[in-house]
Protein backbone atom coordinates (compact mmCIF):
# COMPACT_ATOMS: atom_id res chain seq x y z
CA UNK A 1 0.00 0.00 0.00
CA UNK A 2 0.72 3.51 -0.22
CA UNK A 3 3.26 4.84 2.74
CA UNK A 4 0.81 7.55 4.04
CA UNK A 5 -1.80 5.28 5.19
CA UNK A 6 -1.47 3.90 8.94
CA UNK A 7 0.47 1.64 9.54
CA UNK A 8 -2.15 -1.09 10.26
CA UNK A 9 -3.37 -0.46 6.97
CA UNK A 10 0.56 -1.06 5.57
CA UNK A 11 0.69 -4.54 6.75
CA UNK A 12 -2.58 -6.24 5.32
CA UNK A 13 -0.91 -8.34 2.56
CA UNK A 14 0.74 -10.44 5.23
CA UNK A 15 -1.91 -10.73 7.99
CA UNK A 16 -4.21 -10.98 4.98
CA UNK A 17 -1.82 -13.99 3.30
CA UNK A 18 -1.63 -15.73 7.01
CA UNK A 19 -5.67 -15.40 7.26
CA UNK A 20 -6.30 -16.81 3.76
CA UNK A 21 -3.64 -19.86 4.54
CA UNK A 22 -5.84 -20.65 7.97
CA UNK A 23 -4.91 -17.60 10.27
CA UNK A 24 -6.24 -18.31 14.06
CA UNK A 25 -7.80 -14.66 13.91
CA UNK A 26 -10.13 -14.68 11.20
CA UNK A 27 -12.50 -12.38 12.85
CA UNK A 28 -10.03 -9.42 13.48
CA UNK A 29 -9.04 -10.11 9.71
CA UNK A 30 -12.32 -9.25 8.37
CA UNK A 31 -11.83 -6.14 9.86
CA UNK A 32 -8.78 -5.65 8.04
CA UNK A 33 -9.87 -6.85 4.90
CA UNK A 34 -12.98 -4.60 5.58
CA UNK A 35 -10.67 -1.63 5.86
CA UNK A 36 -8.73 -2.70 2.80
CA UNK A 37 -11.35 -2.44 0.69
CA UNK A 38 -12.26 1.15 2.09
CA UNK A 39 -8.25 1.91 1.64
CA UNK A 40 -8.30 1.16 -1.89
CA UNK A 41 -11.62 2.62 -2.59
CA UNK A 42 -10.70 6.04 -1.13
CA UNK A 43 -7.63 6.00 -3.62
CA UNK A 44 -4.70 3.89 -1.63
CA UNK A 45 -2.31 2.00 -4.16
CA UNK A 46 -1.55 -2.04 -3.63
CA UNK A 47 2.01 -2.82 -4.45
CA UNK A 48 2.94 -5.14 -7.44
CA UNK A 49 4.29 -7.68 -5.04
CA UNK A 50 0.67 -7.47 -2.53
CA UNK A 51 -1.15 -8.20 -5.70
CA UNK A 52 0.90 -11.12 -7.31
CA UNK A 53 0.54 -12.30 -3.61
CA UNK A 54 -3.24 -11.89 -2.83
CA UNK A 55 -4.04 -13.06 -6.50
CA UNK A 56 -2.39 -16.08 -6.03
CA UNK A 57 -3.86 -16.64 -2.77
CA UNK A 58 -7.25 -16.28 -4.42
CA UNK A 59 -6.59 -19.03 -7.00
CA UNK A 60 -5.75 -21.37 -3.84
CA UNK A 61 -8.35 -24.20 -2.89
CA UNK A 62 -7.02 -24.33 0.18
CA UNK A 63 -7.11 -20.92 1.41
CA UNK A 64 -10.87 -19.43 2.89
CA UNK A 65 -11.36 -22.76 4.39
CA UNK A 66 -13.64 -21.65 7.49
CA UNK A 67 -12.66 -23.35 10.88
CA UNK A 68 -15.48 -25.37 12.99
CA UNK A 69 -15.81 -22.72 15.56
CA UNK A 70 -16.00 -19.46 13.12
CA UNK A 71 -19.13 -17.86 12.12
CA UNK A 72 -20.43 -19.53 9.00
CA UNK A 73 -18.99 -17.77 5.87
CA UNK A 74 -16.30 -15.70 7.43
CA UNK A 75 -13.53 -16.51 5.01
CA UNK A 76 -15.78 -16.70 2.11
CA UNK A 77 -16.30 -12.73 3.15
CA UNK A 78 -13.00 -11.96 3.27
CA UNK A 79 -12.38 -13.37 -0.32
CA UNK A 80 -15.11 -11.38 -1.43
CA UNK A 81 -13.05 -8.45 0.37
CA UNK A 82 -9.74 -9.29 -1.25
CA UNK A 83 -11.38 -9.65 -4.47
CA UNK A 84 -13.22 -6.39 -4.37
CA UNK A 85 -10.42 -4.08 -3.25
CA UNK A 86 -8.05 -6.11 -6.25
CA UNK A 87 -10.85 -5.47 -8.98
CA UNK A 88 -10.96 -1.50 -7.81
CA UNK A 89 -7.07 -1.59 -8.04
CA UNK A 90 -7.27 -3.27 -11.55
CA UNK A 91 -9.43 -0.70 -12.83
CA UNK A 92 -8.15 2.14 -11.36
CA UNK A 93 -4.63 1.62 -12.51
CA UNK A 94 -6.58 0.31 -15.72
CA UNK A 95 -4.52 -3.17 -15.66
CA UNK A 96 -7.07 -5.69 -17.76
CA UNK A 97 -4.38 -8.46 -17.44
CA UNK A 98 -5.21 -8.60 -13.30
CA UNK A 99 -9.09 -8.04 -14.62
CA UNK A 100 -8.50 -11.45 -16.47
CA UNK A 101 -6.58 -12.76 -13.35
CA UNK A 102 -9.29 -12.21 -11.09
CA UNK A 103 -12.05 -13.66 -13.31
CA UNK A 104 -10.06 -16.53 -13.58
CA UNK A 105 -8.93 -17.41 -9.72
CA UNK A 106 -12.16 -15.64 -8.47
CA UNK A 107 -15.58 -16.42 -10.89
CA UNK A 108 -18.10 -16.49 -7.95
CA UNK A 109 -17.06 -12.89 -6.45
CA UNK A 110 -15.71 -10.54 -9.19
CA UNK A 111 -18.69 -9.75 -10.36
CA UNK A 112 -20.77 -9.41 -7.47
CA UNK A 113 -18.37 -6.29 -6.76
CA UNK A 114 -20.08 -2.65 -6.93
CA UNK A 115 -18.18 -0.90 -8.66
CA UNK A 116 -18.32 3.44 -8.42
CA UNK A 117 -15.45 4.42 -11.00
CA UNK A 118 -15.23 4.35 -14.31
CA UNK A 119 -13.87 1.38 -16.12
CA UNK A 120 -11.73 1.82 -19.34
CA UNK A 121 -12.83 -0.48 -22.62
CA UNK A 122 -10.09 -3.26 -22.18
CA UNK A 123 -10.83 -3.28 -18.48
CA UNK A 124 -14.50 -3.59 -19.15
CA UNK A 125 -13.79 -6.15 -21.40
CA UNK A 126 -11.67 -8.33 -19.74
CA UNK A 127 -14.53 -8.47 -17.07
CA UNK A 128 -17.11 -9.52 -19.48
CA UNK A 129 -15.43 -10.98 -22.44
CA UNK A 130 -16.50 -14.91 -22.82
CA UNK A 131 -19.22 -14.98 -20.09
CA UNK A 132 -21.38 -17.53 -22.16
CA UNK A 133 -18.72 -20.01 -20.80
CA UNK A 134 -19.07 -19.36 -17.47
CA UNK A 135 -22.07 -20.83 -15.09
CA UNK A 136 -25.41 -19.33 -14.51
CA UNK A 137 -24.98 -17.57 -11.48
CA UNK A 138 -21.92 -16.08 -12.44
CA UNK A 139 -23.52 -14.51 -15.57
CA UNK A 140 -26.55 -13.56 -13.44
CA UNK A 141 -23.91 -11.76 -11.23
CA UNK A 142 -22.18 -10.23 -14.05
CA UNK A 143 -25.38 -8.56 -16.06
CA UNK A 144 -26.37 -7.58 -12.60
CA UNK A 145 -23.15 -5.21 -12.58
CA UNK A 146 -23.61 -3.94 -15.82
CA UNK A 147 -26.70 -2.60 -14.91
CA UNK A 148 -25.05 -0.61 -11.29
CA UNK A 149 -22.06 0.43 -13.81
CA UNK A 150 -23.81 2.30 -16.54
CA UNK A 151 -23.81 5.47 -14.79
CA UNK A 152 -20.41 5.74 -14.35
CA UNK A 153 -19.29 3.87 -17.71
CA UNK A 154 -20.25 3.12 -21.22
CA UNK A 155 -21.40 0.22 -21.54
CA UNK A 156 -21.57 0.18 -25.55
CA UNK A 157 -18.44 -2.03 -25.97
CA UNK A 158 -20.35 -5.15 -24.30
CA UNK A 159 -23.87 -4.56 -25.73
CA UNK A 160 -24.17 -7.39 -27.92
CA UNK A 161 -23.29 -9.50 -24.61
CA UNK A 162 -25.85 -8.30 -22.41
CA UNK A 163 -28.30 -8.17 -25.09
CA UNK A 164 -26.84 -12.12 -25.83
CA UNK A 165 -27.92 -12.65 -22.08
CA UNK A 166 -32.00 -11.88 -23.04
CA UNK A 167 -32.51 -15.56 -24.01
CA UNK A 168 -31.22 -17.07 -21.11
CA UNK A 169 -33.30 -19.12 -19.08
CA UNK A 170 -33.49 -18.65 -15.29
CA UNK A 171 -32.80 -21.28 -12.72
CA UNK A 172 -34.60 -21.35 -9.06
CA UNK A 173 -36.61 -19.12 -6.75
CA UNK A 174 -36.75 -16.61 -4.03
CA UNK A 175 -33.16 -15.18 -2.81
CA UNK A 176 -31.91 -19.18 -4.65
CA UNK A 177 -32.99 -17.60 -8.52
CA UNK A 178 -30.77 -17.15 -10.92
CA UNK A 179 -31.97 -15.30 -14.05
CA UNK A 180 -29.26 -13.52 -16.26
CA UNK A 181 -31.87 -11.91 -18.26
CA UNK A 182 -33.11 -9.64 -15.44
CA UNK A 183 -30.21 -7.98 -15.15
CA UNK A 184 -29.62 -7.67 -19.14
CA UNK A 185 -32.95 -5.85 -19.72
CA UNK A 186 -32.30 -3.45 -16.66
CA UNK A 187 -28.93 -2.49 -17.87
CA UNK A 188 -30.56 -1.81 -21.55
CA UNK A 189 -33.63 -0.32 -20.08
CA UNK A 190 -31.55 2.42 -17.70
CA UNK A 191 -28.89 2.42 -20.87
CA UNK A 192 -31.79 3.83 -23.33
CA UNK A 193 -32.02 6.74 -21.41
CA UNK A 194 -28.79 8.40 -21.90
CA UNK A 195 -27.39 6.30 -25.72
CA UNK A 196 -27.65 8.71 -28.43
CA UNK A 197 -28.26 5.87 -30.95
CA UNK A 198 -31.75 4.48 -29.96
CA UNK A 199 -32.72 3.59 -33.07
CA UNK A 200 -29.79 1.54 -33.22
CA UNK A 201 -30.38 -0.16 -30.27
CA UNK A 202 -33.37 -1.27 -31.02
CA UNK A 203 -32.50 -2.57 -33.71
CA UNK A 204 -29.76 -4.68 -32.31
CA UNK A 205 -32.34 -6.48 -29.68
CA UNK A 206 -35.03 -6.47 -32.14
CA UNK A 207 -32.57 -8.94 -34.43
CA UNK A 208 -31.80 -10.85 -31.43
CA UNK A 209 -35.26 -11.98 -31.22
CA UNK A 210 -36.79 -14.91 -32.26
CA UNK A 211 -39.65 -14.24 -34.20
CA UNK A 212 -40.89 -17.99 -33.51
CA UNK A 213 -40.00 -18.76 -30.27
CA UNK A 214 -39.53 -14.85 -28.08
CA UNK A 215 -38.41 -15.37 -24.79
CA UNK A 216 -40.57 -13.26 -22.07
CA UNK A 217 -37.34 -10.76 -21.22
CA UNK A 218 -36.41 -10.33 -24.19
CA UNK A 219 -40.07 -8.89 -25.55
CA UNK A 220 -40.47 -6.84 -22.02
CA UNK A 221 -36.86 -5.19 -22.96
CA UNK A 222 -38.16 -4.56 -26.61
CA UNK A 223 -41.41 -3.13 -25.19
CA UNK A 224 -39.79 -0.59 -22.54
CA UNK A 225 -37.40 0.60 -25.03
CA UNK A 226 -40.29 1.48 -26.98
CA UNK A 227 -42.03 2.73 -23.92
CA UNK A 228 -38.97 4.98 -23.35
CA UNK A 229 -39.50 6.17 -27.20
CA UNK A 230 -43.17 6.99 -26.40
CA UNK A 231 -43.75 4.57 -29.19
CA UNK A 232 -46.80 3.28 -27.78
CA UNK A 233 -48.52 1.69 -30.80
CA UNK A 234 -45.17 -0.26 -31.38
CA UNK A 235 -45.84 -1.58 -27.65
CA UNK A 236 -49.18 -2.57 -28.15
CA UNK A 237 -48.34 -4.26 -31.66
CA UNK A 238 -45.88 -7.13 -29.56
CA UNK A 239 -49.03 -8.49 -28.19
CA UNK A 240 -49.19 -10.87 -31.37
CA UNK A 241 -45.59 -12.12 -30.83
CA UNK A 242 -45.90 -13.11 -26.75
CA UNK A 243 -48.10 -15.94 -25.45
CA UNK A 244 -48.77 -13.66 -22.77
CA UNK A 245 -49.37 -9.51 -22.58
CA UNK A 246 -47.60 -9.94 -18.91
CA UNK A 247 -43.94 -9.03 -20.79
CA UNK A 248 -45.58 -6.14 -22.75
CA UNK A 249 -47.37 -4.59 -20.25
CA UNK A 250 -44.00 -5.54 -17.82
CA UNK A 251 -41.77 -3.97 -20.35
CA UNK A 252 -44.15 -0.62 -19.78
CA UNK A 253 -43.68 -1.17 -15.97
CA UNK A 254 -39.76 -0.69 -16.48
CA UNK A 255 -39.85 2.19 -18.59
CA UNK A 256 -41.89 3.76 -16.06
CA UNK A 257 -39.77 2.89 -13.25
CA UNK A 258 -36.55 3.67 -15.09
CA UNK A 259 -37.70 7.36 -16.47
CA UNK A 260 -39.22 8.12 -13.00
CA UNK A 261 -35.76 7.03 -11.27
CA UNK A 262 -33.85 9.15 -12.85
CA UNK A 263 -35.97 12.09 -13.05
CA UNK A 264 -36.15 11.22 -9.15
CA UNK A 265 -32.15 11.95 -9.18
CA UNK A 266 -31.50 14.58 -11.39
CA UNK A 267 -30.45 11.94 -14.25
CA UNK A 268 -30.73 12.42 -17.94
CA UNK A 269 -33.85 11.32 -19.44
CA UNK A 270 -35.27 11.30 -23.77
CA UNK A 271 -37.85 13.71 -22.55
CA UNK A 272 -39.16 15.58 -19.47
CA UNK A 273 -42.79 15.50 -20.43
CA UNK A 274 -42.79 11.73 -20.19
CA UNK A 275 -46.37 11.35 -20.84
CA UNK A 276 -47.02 8.79 -17.99
CA UNK A 277 -50.50 8.86 -17.70
CA UNK A 278 -50.87 7.56 -21.33
CA UNK A 279 -48.51 5.10 -20.07
CA UNK A 280 -51.07 3.64 -17.63
CA UNK A 281 -53.92 4.15 -20.19
CA UNK A 282 -52.30 1.72 -22.70
CA UNK A 283 -51.17 -0.84 -20.15
CA UNK A 284 -55.01 -0.67 -19.02
CA UNK A 285 -55.76 -1.43 -22.34
CA UNK A 286 -53.77 -4.42 -22.37
CA UNK A 287 -55.10 -6.04 -19.47
CA UNK A 288 -57.17 -8.76 -19.42
CA UNK A 289 -56.95 -10.53 -16.09
CA UNK A 290 -56.21 -9.64 -12.51
CA UNK A 291 -52.64 -10.60 -12.50
CA UNK A 292 -52.19 -7.68 -15.50
CA UNK A 293 -54.57 -5.32 -13.51
CA UNK A 294 -51.84 -5.73 -10.93
CA UNK A 295 -49.02 -4.68 -13.19
CA UNK A 296 -51.05 -1.94 -13.87
CA UNK A 297 -51.51 -0.99 -10.50
CA UNK A 298 -47.99 -1.09 -10.12
CA UNK A 299 -47.34 1.55 -13.05
CA UNK A 300 -49.29 3.75 -11.18
CA UNK A 301 -48.42 3.43 -7.86
CA UNK A 302 -44.51 4.37 -9.35
CA UNK A 303 -46.08 7.51 -11.30
CA UNK A 304 -48.27 8.38 -8.26
CA UNK A 305 -44.52 8.68 -6.12
CA UNK A 306 -43.06 10.49 -8.22
CA UNK A 307 -45.39 13.23 -8.69
CA UNK A 308 -45.73 13.11 -4.94
CA UNK A 309 -41.58 13.42 -4.30
CA UNK A 310 -42.17 16.12 -7.41
CA UNK A 311 -44.94 18.19 -5.39
CA UNK A 312 -42.70 17.94 -2.32
CA UNK A 313 -39.54 19.48 -3.49
CA UNK A 314 -41.51 22.43 -5.15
Amino acid sequence: MTGSLPPAECMFAEELLAEGCGGSNALDVRDQARGVFKAVHAGATITPDDVGNLADMLGDRQAFVNEPTEPVHLREENRRYITAALLIHACRTDDPDLVRRLRQVAPSEVHRIDLPLPLSTPCLLSLFAGLDQDERAVRDAAMRMARNIHRQTDITPILDIIIGELASPEHGRGWRRAAPADGARWALVYYSLDTTDFDGLCEQVEAAIDPSAPTQNALRTLAALFAVSEQFDRVSGLVGLAKTRAPVIGGIHDAVCGIAWNLEHARHVPSTDFPFTEAVTVAEGLATNAGHRKQVEAIRSRHHRLRGKTRAAV
